[in-house]
């Protein structure tokens, strides 16, 4: 950071000392109540994080007496195999002049860049780890098939035009990895009287447990006309059903999460509510915190999950 300017050295202190606390808040995916399993590697070698992973057991047998135990059971070692997480960097710049700084005020600009850069890590983290969960990549999604190693409980690819994914998961589906906290660099470039400020994270995500995920595919229309095209009850229900089967863990209180886009929000809402017509409306017109309160309470209880919208699972898909 090449300036004299006292200014501009508090304001570059200030967004420093909040960079980090702020991109806490706006990221989805690290929090530990979605994602059981977090490595932190900062100041350690390479940039990879090799896991153990135990093996499925077989239920206990009945044994008479003077015969073998071990013997009898289908699986007799613990063999513990092992999976990779490896992390990426992911940045955010912005250009400030010295102009903005004196005739917007240094609390607008504060602010401004601080959430502009802190945001910008946050909705990356939460693409690639959301991209990551549905296909075992971070790369973006462009079409329904790059659904990988994971259960649809949605709607074929043949029938819909475009759809958002709803992922279902097992806070012990997924494994998130630190390898350089959210970290911001400036830069004075003198010819032009204007500054660069620049942040970034490395991080990286790993899928230990496939099986404790499902993914809804459903209409990515906010008004979608046809009623089977629509993320629905029924579907996230199939989901918690089948993550039940294969004994997925939950998260303290007994709940799977499911994250999905505001299309399916809707659709959920519109099912509880009959706005447009769209259900029997059998629960009565409810405001939208009433819906939220519904779906968190009463009928995230009897679904078994906690919703969650999020812009940044994977959305607008085209058909395989």
């Amino acid at each position: 950071m090449a300036t004299t300017s006292s200014t501009i050295a508090e304001l570059y202190s200030d967004i420093v000392a909040d960079l980090i606390p702020y991109y806490d808040n706006y990221v989805l995916l690290p929090n530990p109540a979605l994602i059981l399993n977090t490595f932190d590697i900062t100041g350690s070698s390479g940039n990879a994080i090799k896991i153990p992973l135990t093996n499925s057991w077989t239920a206990g047998i009945t044994v008479g007496e003077g015969n073998a135990i071990i013997s009898g059971n289908a699986v007799k070692d613990f063999d513990p195999t092992s999976f990779t997480l490896s992390v990426s960097k992911l940045g955010a710049g912005s250009f400030f002049t010295e102009e903005s700084l004196e005739d917007g005020g240094y609390a607008v600009v504060r602010q401004a860049l601080l959430t502009r850069l802190s945001r910008a890590i946050a909705q990356a983290t939460d693409v690639a780890g959301f991209n990551f969960m549905v296909s075992g990549a971070e790369a973006a999604l462009t079409d329904i098939s790059g659904i990988s190693g994971v259960t649809n409980d949605g709607l074929a690819n043949t029938v819909l035009a475009t759809a958002d994914l709803a992922v279902v998961f097992s806070p012990e589906a997924m494994a998130y990895g630190i390898k350089r906290n959210p970290v911001l660099k400036m830069f004075n470039d003198v010819d032009k009287d204007q500054y660069e400020m620049v942040a970034t994270v490395r991080n990286g995500f790993a899928r230990p447990r496939p099986g404790f995920i499902r993914v809804i595919a459903a209409s990515n229309a906010i008004n979608e006309a046809t009623a089977n095209l629509r993320c629905s009850l029924s579907m996230v229900s199939t989901s918690v059903a089948n993550l039940r089967k294969v004994n997925a863990p939950t998260d303290a209180s007994g709940f799977y999460m499911v994250a999905l886009s505001a299309a399916h929000e809707y659709h959920l809402a519109a099912e509880l509510n009959g706005v447009g017509g769209l259900s029997t409306g059998a629960i009565g017109d409810l405001s939208v915190l009433g819906n939220q309160a519904l779906l968190d309470g009463l009928i995230g209880q009897a679904v078994g999950c906690r919703f969650f919208r999020s812009n940044n699972v994977p959305s607008a898909l085209a058909s395989a």
